[in-house]
C-alpha cells in the first residue's frame, strides 16, 4: 500500500497504476481514490494514473489536518505528491472537492506543472451572495449551511478527541443524516437517489464514511462555510487546456453557475452531460470514460522526472 511523506510528516496513501504520461485524479467529499479505478482501467495501458486518497478520506482518513483550510491542506498535499513522485507536467482532473483542490492548487501554486485540467461538476465559487447563486447546493445553501453550523457546534463541543462511539447517540444520528442528505444532492437518477434511504442507517453509512477521524467531515463543511473559495479571479490566469464537464441536472452545483467558468477561461471546452447529476462518472460512466480519453489524448504530457533521469 504505497504512501508518500508530506511536508508535515503525514503519510498520504495513493494508487499508482498504468504506464505512460501521468494523470492525477482527485476524488470528491465522502469518497476515496478507489472510486476512479473502474474508469481508468480501460486507459491504463496508455497512461499512468496517480490517484491519492485525499487527507481525511479513504486510507488517508486518519491523517490529522495541519492547515486551518481543508483545501489549502489538500492543495499542499497535491504539491508534495507531485514533488515526491518526481512528476513532470501532468494532466490533472478533479470531481467536486477534488476539483476544488485543483482550483485551490492553481490559486496557490499556479498551473505551471499542469499540462491540462479537467474540472468535473464544480462551480467557480462555493458561497452564494446577493450577486451569485451558483454555489454549493444552489438555492438550498442558506438553509443547509445553517443546519451544518448548528450540528458542527454541538459535535465539536463534545471534544475533537472524543471517540465516535462515545458521542451522544442523537448527534451520531444527526451526523449521518447530514452526510446522507449531502449524498442525495450528488445524484439525479432515481436509482442512484434511492441510496439516500440505506445511507441514513449508521451501520451502512459508516462503511462509506469511516468515523475514526469523524471531525474531518465537520472541518470540511466548516471550511466551505467560512473560507474564501471564490476562484473566479485565479481562473482567469489559466492558460493550459481545460475541459469543464457539467452534469446538467446537478443539484450540488447548478449548471448555470458552472457555465460561468467559460467567462473566466474563454478557451475552456465545455462538455454538457444531459440527464445527469453531480457525480458524472457514476451516472454516465461510458460518457465519462470517453471524455476522459479525449481529454488525455488532447495533448501528451511530459515524462516524469524520474523516468527522464
Amino acid at each position: 500500500m504505497p504512501k508518500l511523506l508530506m511536508r508535515d510528516g503525514a503519510r498520504l496513501h495513493y494508487y499508482d497504476i498504468g504506464r505512460g504520461p501521468a494523470c492525477v485524479l482527485l476524488h470528491g467529499f465522502g469518497m476515496q481514490g478507489a472510486m476512479w479505478l473502474p474508469f481508468v482501467a480501460p486507459l491504463a495501458h496508455r497512461y499512468r494514473f496517480v490517484i491519492p486518497d485525499l487527507r481525511g478520506f479513504g486510507f488517508s482518513h486518519r491523517l490529522p489536518l495541519s492547515q486551518p483550510s481543508i483545501l489549502d491542506q489538500h492543495a499542499h498535499d497535491l504539491a508534495d505528491l507531485l514533488d515526491g513522485l518526481r512528476l513532470g507536467r501532468v494532466h490533472l482532473a478533479g470531481l467536486s472537492m477534488g476539483a476544488c483542490t485543483s482550483l485551490q492548487y492553481n490559486r496557490l501554486y499556479g498551473f505551471d506543472r499542469v499540462h491540462a485540467y479537467l474540472n468535473v461538476d464544480q462551480s467557480p465559487c462555493v458561497r452564494n451572495d446577493a450577486h451569485w447563486q451558483g454555489g454549493l447546493l444552489g438555492a438550498d445553501q442558506e438553509r443547509r449551511f445553517a443546519e451544518w453550523q448548528g450540528l458542527a457546534r454541538e459535535l465539536l463541543a463534545c471534544g475533537r478527541e472524543t471517540p465516535y462511539a462515545q458521542l451522544p447517540a442523537h448527534l451520531r444520528r444527526a451526523l449521518f443524516r447530514t452526510l446522507a442528505d449531502f449524498l442525495d444532492y450528488g445524484f439525479h437518477s432515481r436509482a442512484w437517489r434511492l441510496l439516500r434511504h440505506p445511507a441514513r442507517q449508521e451501520i451502512i453509512m459508516g462503511r462509506i464514511a469511516p468515523t475514526a477521524n469523524w471531525p474531518v467531515y465537520m472541518d470540511t463543511l466548516n471550511s466551505y462555510l467560512n473560507d474564501d473559495y471564490d476562484w473566479r479571479p485565479s481562473l482567469r490566469t489559466v492558460t493550459v487546456p481545460m475541459t469543464v464537464m457539467i452534469g446538467m441536472n446537478s443539484t450540488m452545483y447548478p449548471a448555470s453557475g458552472q457555465l460561468e467558468i467559460a467567462n473566466c477561461v474563454p478557451h475552456a471546452r465545455v462538455v454538457r452531460v444531459h440527464n445527469c447529476g453531480h457525480v458524472v462518472p457514476f451516472e454516465a460512466p461510458a460518457r465519462f470514460v470517453r471524455e476522459l480519453a479525449r481529454f488525455l489524448a488532447g495533448a501528451r504530457a511530459t515524462p516524469s522526472l524520474a523516468a527522464a533521469a
